[in-house]
């Protein structure tokens, strides 16, 4: 009997997964229900432009996609209609089948009945419901330095220091992903998942990026919970005394899980092995890194039909070490991820091309032996 893998969500990540699996000539339903355009942006540090060429060593599907992000609905419609082992249906689904191979792709905003659902499986602890709100502020003092259509405040480490203590002062134990958590964890945690570098003429030691709105700036990857008094002082500090802020930031409903409570290296339940996520709702922050966990769920996905072995990227790669330090058992050396992860790292970039290079050529060598035993009725 033909075997069928559902995803659920069209985005980057599901996107991706599902024209990986059809191009092994696997059937997908590809299960998407859009309300509004895609809503990841593009990092311009330097980590983003060598995951693009990461990327492209893998031949993704999406590869020809990279050069020209984000993508839009109907440019992702167009693109789906492309493949035949691809069908899509625009409907919501709010209960998936725990028989049926599924990937489960659909972001931050997940269906309120679904998440239920996920929450009942795994268990409350493991899954969370929390959206930030980011603060706007105007009324800005400090140069900015323009980057595309954001803009980003580069901070030197002593000052990355002070922000740290200054946050660390109002004493907050939020477990959810807010400043006050990373920035009790210390300055690289900080650095890594709030002010992440850029590079211009050279590497910044960290940076807060803004994004321009109607009444200011939005600053971006600041979510707290703190009191508004707080969250005044900290921008002060930031901004200048002139600063004004037009919109306190706060913390909504948003859907996630703990990846290290409920997958495994391969990005697969632990307790159910037909079932995989990849994307925002595991964490990724941008498109590179939402592509490339759809592709990788997706080989994975290749393997557990085909009753073949799990793979990994390769170590020395900037994708390798994404999924292998931020998605691992290592769950409590949230230190080691923050270094390894999102801050540039010493890899070589030939080096790590030709390493995914000749991955991608061994995993279609394997998948073709194994095509190639099958139609001989070898097993």
């Amino acid at each position: 009997m033909e075997q069928i893998v559902n995803i659920i969500g069209g985005g980057y990540a599901g996107t991706e997964a599902g024209l990986t699996l059809a191009k092994y000539g696997i059937k997908v339903h590809l299960f998407d229900k859009k309300n509004e355009a895609q809503n990841f942006d593009e990092e311009n540090a330097t980590l983003s432009k060598r995951f693009k060429g990461e990327l492209m060593a893998l031949k993704i599907a999406l590869g020809e996609k990279l050069g020209n992000l984000p993508v839009t609905q109907n440019e992702f419609e167009n693109i789906w209609a492309e493949e035949e082992n691809l069908k899509v249906f625009n409907k919501k689904i709010t209960e998936i089948s725990l028989s049926e191979p599924t990937i489960i792709a659909t972001g931050t905003q997940t269906d309120r009945q679904l998440f239920d659902q996920i929450k009942g499986i795994f268990g409350e602890s493991k899954c969370y419901n929390f959206l930030p709100k980011f603060p706007i502020i105007s009324g800005i003092d400090e140069k900015l330095v323009k980057r595309g259509e954001f803009y980003f405040l580069p901070l030197t480490k002593e000052k990355t220091e002070q922000l740290r203590d200054a946050i660390n002062y109002f004493r907050s134990y939020s477990q959810i992903d807010t400043i006050e958590r990373w920035a009790r964890i210390g300055t690289e945690m900080l650095r890594a998942k709030v002010l992440r570098p850029i590079v211009s003429d050279q590497v910044e030691y960290a940076c807060c990026k803004l994004q321009k709105v109607d009444n200011g700036f939005m600053l971006l990857n600041f979510c707290t919970g703190l009191p508004q008094n707080a969250q005044k002082t900290i921008f002060r500090f930031l901004f200048g005394e002139n600063m004004n802020i037009e919109r306190y930031s706060s913390i909504d409903s948003s859907t996630t899980i703990d990846i290290s409570l409920v997958l495994n290296e391969f990005l697969q339940t632990k307790s159910r092995p037909n079932l995989f996520f990849a994307g925002s709702i595991i964490g990724t922050k941008n498109s590179f890194e939402a592509i490339a966990t759809g592709h990788f769920t997706a080989l994975n996905m290749l393997a557990y039909l085909n009753r073949q072995r799990y793979t990994t990227f390769p170590k020395n790669t900037l994708i390798g070490d994404m999924i292998d330090k931020l998605f691992s058992k290592k769950r409590f050396n949230l230190t080691e991820i923050a270094s390894k992860y999102d801050i540039i790292k010493n890899i070589d970039e030939d080096v790590s091309k030709q390493l995914l290079t000749k991955f991608k050529e061994d995993f279609d060598a394997r998948n073709a032996w194994h095509n190639d035993m099958c139609s001989k009725k070898k097993w």
